[in-house]
């Protein structure tokens, strides 16, 4: 019998598959290059196919991939279904990504993502208004997954402080929960805080003891969420009051710090000193302060143990005439988060750019580093293989 033209094509092309998918290695770096919602979509093809994308080394490829494309994911409003959005670094032309409105969620109050880690964000949700507390979700935007952490033991008078540290191991996070427990001398007296960690390795929470300091508010960030993680370490900031504010660090193995936040003369004014408007921001992988003065700004770095001022310059923007709402940070830029634009600072050139604001109109805005991946929400223990 004559073989076709079609049935020859489709006969290459199976013989071409399948070298492909013998050289597992090729297989792998072929699909780990594609969108997470197209490799989900393979998924379907056979069984050979399923068990190769769902395990743990093609999950590490596939977000080793997508790290080349970095991007940052944005809530541009607070509300009770988080509408997120994608925006590329340098265009920031905004894209829908997910909507993330899980099963489960208190009805009554908005959320608020305040981490991003290995293409997961962690959310808040608070209970209700007689309530202090509030639901912590880990959700996977490109998977629409979501998962409810278990409720912590109860905060008194007010509500707690959470953050968020993961790695090295793709696998491995760490929610942080500082609350307060009551007050010494039955009632008398500061407030006790204690501090509990939730593990992906064990699913539960962890009582860890005494904890020094409970974070401040951060201006325009609900919940005590303001925090950063950098060089392995979450860090908070405590207080602002001259002449050296504090801040409190804590570490994988659940060791904490406090230490003092650069130095400012009380010779200054106080708009040239360490003002309302400061801010944590991880900048290329280490820990930096960024404090906002009227129409200009400083970055200090952590390094070797001390603050090094590495950057004073100008602001385009401020004067009181366009507040920011949040900050945060990429290899070779700091974006600034206003009520109508975005302002990208680019550390090499030292020169600003400006765009439009988003498509809906800033209500507690968050917007942080992001890349897809794969993993589940209870960061990769349900997946097979090494």
């Amino acid at each position: 019998m004559v073989e076709t033209r079609a049935q020859h094509r489709r006969r290459v092309t199976s013989q071409t598959w399948g070298k492909v998918e013998g050289a597992e290695d090729v297989f792998h770096d072929i699909l780990s290059r594609l969108s997470v919602r197209s490799i989900r979509s393979f998924k379907t093809v056979n069984r050979y196919w399923h068990a190769s994308i769902s395990n743990k080394h093609f999950a590490t490829k596939q977000l080793a991939q997508s790290r080349k494309k970095p991007s940052y994911i944005a809530c541009p409003r607070a509300d009770k279904a988080m509408k997120l959005y994608l925006l590329k670094p340098g265009k920031f032309n905004y894209r829908h990504h997910a909507t993330v409105d899980p099963p489960g969620r208190s009805a009554d109050h908005s959320m608020h993502m305040i981490a991003s880690f290995n293409g997961l964000v962690c959310c808040i949700n608070q209970l209700c208004d007689e309530n202090e507390d509030h639901q912590i979700w880990i959700c996977n935007p490109s998977t629409e997954e979501t998962l409810l952490l278990p409720q912590g033991r109860p905060s008194v008078w007010t509500e707690p402080s959470i953050g968020v540290a993961y790695g090295p191991d793709i696998s491995d996070y760490k929610i942080f929960r500082i609350f307060c427990v009551g007050r010494r001398n039955a009632g008398k007296g500061d407030y006790l805080y204690e501090c509990e960690v939730y593990s992906s390795s064990s699913g539960a929470w962890r009582g860890i003891g005494p904890v020094l300091h409970l974070p401040m508010y951060v201006y325009f960030r609900p919940h005590r969420s303001a925090h950063v993680f950098a060089g392995g370490k979450i860090y908070w900031l405590v207080s602002l009051k001259d002449p050296a504010g504090i801040m409190l660090s804590v570490d994988m193995e659940e060791n904490f710090e406090v230490m003092k936040l650069p130095y400012y003369s009380t010779d200054l004014r106080d708009e040239d000193r360490i003002t309302v408007t400061t801010y944590l921001i991880n900048l290329g992988g280490s820990l930096s302060l960024v404090v906002l003065h009227v129409d200009y700004f400083d970055v200090w770095e952590w390094t070797e143990a001390s603050w090094v001022l590495v950057i004073e310059d100008y602001l385009p923007f401020m004067n009181f005439c366009d507040i920011v709402l949040f900050m945060t940070s990429s290899e070779k830029g700091i974006l600034f988060v206003t009520e109508s634009h975005l302002w990208n600072y680019h550390l090499d050139t030292r020169k600003w750019r400006k765009r439009g604001r988003p498509p809906t109109r800033f209500t507690n805005p968050a917007i942080f580093p992001f890349t897809e991946s794969l993993l589940p929400c209870n960061g990769g223990v349900r997946l097979a293989g090494k």
